[in-house]
């Protein structure tokens, strides 16, 4: 199972010095062998703590300045015209020299009319893949295209129209894991990544501490608007990867068994100091590598 650093950038800060303070956390996510860094993409009407609009334009820029893999977490199909998308992700797999993966959602209905998309979302899908064939430049690699959403369809158009599913923040566990099987019965052998809060420390209940105090902002977000999804009849409540080594290393097996590939973990929300988010890549990378322990007899 891989692991992805999901970046949080904001625009409740300026951007350009929210970078600079991430770059120590690219460098480590580096430094530990995390496979790549992802952006998510929002269109806000007033400041929030994460989440930039145009992500591929943000990617870009962090591409001259790390090694990581490229990723949308995700894209929202319904601010884009596929042919442009196709442009767009073309050129910065050629400017990054083929790190690029996609990764799209739906977005909110609002944007149909904020930004006149109107094509049905297997369209627009099927329409991105047969551009990535007809613009110039073409795209190096691909790119590897992976397609979220909480709902059954999302699942079969991540089977039909994609290279993989990708699961959201703010999926509980028993969603995530109820997407990655019907996933899995389709595609056997394809991929499904989920991002993920995490905060590692060697003690448990300080871990516990510093997320209610560090991931506040973010939890609230998803609070106030009704976002932490479930299944019917399952309470919401967030779903985070918060505690010990050991407490995250068995959420990391649990992941795994589901089959799950790649979980990107987002440790820098918004005011969350490097150090702490650098420590958690570490301890996150050193748990995710330990043998899973045999069977108490």
């Amino acid at each position: 199972m891989k692991l992805g650093l999901a970046l949080d950038l904001g625009s409740a800060a300026p951007v350009a010095d929210q970078v600079t303070a991430a770059l120590p956390v690219l460098r480590t996510a580096e430094d530990v062998g995390v496979d790549g860094v992802w952006i998510g993409e929002s269109y806000h009407r007033k400041p929030e703590p994460f989440h930039l609009p145009a992500a591929l334009l943000v990617l870009s820029h962090l591409a001259g300045r790390t090694s990581l893999r490229l990723g949308t977490g995700v894209l929202l199909l319904r601010a884009y015209d596929p042919l442009r998308l196709a442009y767009e992700t073309a050129l910065l797999d050629q400017l990054s020299g083929g790190r690029l993966t996609v990764g799209v959602g739906l977005g909110p209905a609002e944007l149909r009319s904020r930004f006149g998309s109107r094509l049905h979302p297997d369209a627009m899908l099927r329409a991105l893949r047969t551009a990535w064939d007809e613009v110039a430049p073409n795209p190096v690699s691909g790119p590897r295209l992976l397609v979220g959403g909480g709902a059954e369809v999302a699942v079969r158009r991540a089977a039909e129209l994609g290279d993989g599913y990708y699961a959201a923040t703010n999926y509980t566990d028993r969603l995530l894991a109820r997407q990655a099987t019907a996933y899995r019965d389709l595609v056997p052998d394809g991929d499904v990544v989920a991002n993920r809060l995490c905060l590692i420390h060697p003690d448990g209940d300080r871990a516990r501490e510093l997320a209610d105090e560090y991931f506040a902002p973010v939890a609230g977000y998803y609070a106030s608007r009704g976002l932490w999804e479930s299944v019917p009849g399952d309470p919401p409540s967030p779903s985070v990867l918060v505690g010990s080594p050991a407490e995250v290393g068995a959420a990391f097996r649990r992941y795994r068994d589901w089959g799950i590939t790649g979980v990107n973990l987002r440790v820098k929300p918004f005011g969350t100091p490097p150090d702490v988010a650098r420590r958690t890549l570490e301890l996150a990378r050193l748990t995710i590598d330990q043998p899973t322990p045999p069977p108490s007899s």
